[in-house]
């Protein structure tokens, strides 16, 4: 290519809130030349994203579509029983809103008041990011809440049939939970206690996930100045003294590197690994990390790669009775053959199990006080200094899956596919503990990075996780369909534990006595969810949006500190973590940068 091809804005990473940016300002500014340069191949039209129902199967099997994923690993840890986890991250044009659980979740408006105040966001409150999301979708269940949108490019929907195990563990925990209630929308900004349906990122009329490529990017087909090269993965930021003026990178099978110029800015959207990465191999960061890698220091911003945030998940298994409506046979279908009669109904109609995602009840939760007692000192301890004067952030977060996850954990007795069973995922929504991703490579954006992710290395995150599996599991024993727990799904308590799993069981009354559990109970545990716990593929943090003084990577503007013209716009700049699944708040952020470069450049919006 010619080295001198130019753009006026170049988009390194085409996710979720880069093509929301990229697209937005596209669609206001049709003369404005801007540039997605995606590592991962594009996603038009592709059934495995585009129909709701084939997530599962995409996480399950990354490395059959690698393409579509880059698999991050760990450092073991003691803390994780010394596992090497994987952290699956979208590669793919409109990156994890192409390959993520299409769950609707909202953050609290205080994770965003707090970006604002406490780390000194101006801008970046609920007051100013709500309405910018209203924008961007049209809610379609009921709500007497104003803060839902009602015609935005972005469909949310709730399925009229095939939920009933949803269904009936909001019933059982209406009924049950005399601390918290049912709520008819549990994503209103501000409930950090309460069950409900989840809506999905699903378009009720055609079926089709809702993500941002297709809404933001590939709807502009005619608009010849908005150009996306897939499968080129960045390699640096090129420079002009500090000021950015181009990317190199190198596409699939290259032997060499390419070059892309801008004439006014390039915004690095290529997430919580690849833009640290990015800017670490363009000399931004800590001395120590580029000296060891032999990368000459153009910029002293020793906060890239720190400051990793996920939310821990763990995920637990069920029996269930036949009218169980579950979706263990098209997540796992034998062959493509094996769908093609419901591929064919959600195609005519956009309806049927394509067009389903299994996950609809949902809850976040905060414990009781009594409760509370219970937890340890360490919990206590973070109680106090973090939850206890925010009501409306929630402890843990999580839903029910209408389906058993296989390939998991291999289960040699079921035959086949059509025994019904349930999951209960749930996941910490601000663990304590965090982690750092750096590079261990000058040049190759294909290296491995030298990751730690942090989960349980606190002892208040363990606390919370053995509190909630107590609570959930009382609630699922008390559904009419439930029918046992799967034993290699729950603890291994002792022999004789009157708290031990059982593989074959029938319904408690909603008034039965609750679990009664030991020490040695709860350290299996414990055990448990250090053996268990993983990612929630909720990534951030790692170029946080911080004053430089207190490990700040860019400032409120989005601008990486000591440089000009170089802009971070991803979930990486979260400073702090939000009690919700990450699809909405990276819409947050997508559409907070376009009004913000829009605003920096002079362009419409």
């Amino acid at each position: 290519m010619n080295e001198r091809t130019e753009f006026d804005i170049i988009f390194v990473g085409g996710g979720a809130a880069g093509c929301v940016t990229a697209g937005r300002l596209a669609a206001a500014n049709p003369n404005l030349k801007i540039l997605i340069l995606e590592a991962g191949p594009h996603s038009l039209n592709v059934d495995t994203h585009v129909q709701p129902a084939r997530y599962v199967h995409n996480l399950l099997n990354p490395n059959k579509l690698s393409k579509s994923f880059t698999l991050h690993v760990a450092q073991p840890t003691e803390a994780v029983a010394n596992r090497n986890i994987v952290v699956p991250a979208g590669r793919v044009l409109g990156g994890g809103s192409s390959v993520n659980f299409m769950v609707y979740t909202r953050a609290s408006a205080s994770d965003y008041d707090t970006w604002e105040v406490v780390h000194e966001n101006r801008g970046w409150g609920s007051k100013e990011l709500i309405p910018l999301l209203k924008e961007i979708e049209t809610y379609t269940l009921p709500t007497s809440n104003f803060t839902h949108g009602k015609d935005g490019p972005l469909k949310v929907s709730f399925p009229s049939d095939k939920v009933n195990i949803g269904h009936q563990f909001l019933e059982v925990a209406g009924s049950y939970d005399k601390e918290r209630s049912v709520t008819d929308d549990w994503n209103d900004f501000e409930t950090g206690n309460g069950y409900g349906v989840w809506a999905k990122y699903i378009d009720g009329e055609t079926g089709r996930r809702s993500d941002t490529a297709h809404y933001f990017v590939y709807n502009q087909s005619e608009n010849k100045n908005l150009t996306v090269f897939a499968e080129s993965r960045a390699v640096r930021v090129i420079f002009d003294g500090t000021r950015a003026v181009g990317v190199a990178y190198v596409t699939t099978n290259a032997q060499s590197t390419s070059k892309v110029y801008t004439s006014k800015l390039v915004v690095l959207s290529a997430g919580t690994f690849g833009s640290p990465a990015i800017l670490e191999r363009s000399g931004i960061g800590g001395e120590d990390v580029l000296s060891k890698n032999g990368v000459d220091q153009l910029v002293d911003l020793p906060g890239v790669g720190e400051h990793y945030m996920d939310h821990d998940v763990v995920l637990t298994h069920f029996a269930a009775s036949p009218e169980a409506e579950t979706m263990t046979h098209i997540f796992h279908a034998t062959s493509e053959a094996a769908l093609q009669s419901e591929v064919q109904q959600w195609k005519e109609s956009g309806k049927g199990w394509m067009a389903h995602n299994a996950i609809d009840a949902g809850w976040k939760l905060r414990p009781s006080p009594e409760d509370i007692q219970t937890m340890g000192p360490a919990f206590q301890k973070r109680w106090k200094d973090f939850f206890e004067s925010s009501p409306h952030k929630p402890v843990v977060f999580g839903g029910t899956l209408a389906a058993l996850l296989r390939p998991i954990v291999p289960r040699s007795t079921l035959a086949d596919a059509t025994e019904k069973y349930f999951g209960i995922l749930y996941a910490l929504a601000y663990p304590a503990s965090t982690g750092s991703v750096h590079i261990t490579n000058p040049l190759d954006p294909y290296a491995p990075l030298n990751f730690r992710h942090g989960y349980l290395e606190e002892e208040a995150d363990v606390a919370e996780f053995r509190w909630h599996y107590k609570h959930v599991r009382e609630i699922a024993r008390r559904m009419p369909l439930y029918r046992g727990e799967l034993p290699e799904w729950h603890p291994t308590f002792p022999v004789g534990s009157d708290a031990a799993s059982k593989a074959a069981n029938t319904p408690v009354g909603i008034h039965a006595p609750k679990l009664v559990y030991t020490a040695e109970d709860d350290a299996a545990i414990d055990e448990f969810h250090r053996n268990r716990v993983s990612t929630a593929w909720h990534s951030m943090g790692t170029c946080a949006m911080k004053p430089r003084d207190k490990g700040g990577v860019v400032d409120s503007r989005l601008n990486v500190y000591g440089t000009v013209q170089l802009k971070v716009t991803d979930m990486s700049i979260c400073p702090e973590n939000v009690g919700a699944n990450t699809y909405n708040t990276a819409l947050a952020i997508g559409a907070k940068a376009a009004v913000l470069i829009a605003e920096d450049l002079g362009l419409n919006l």
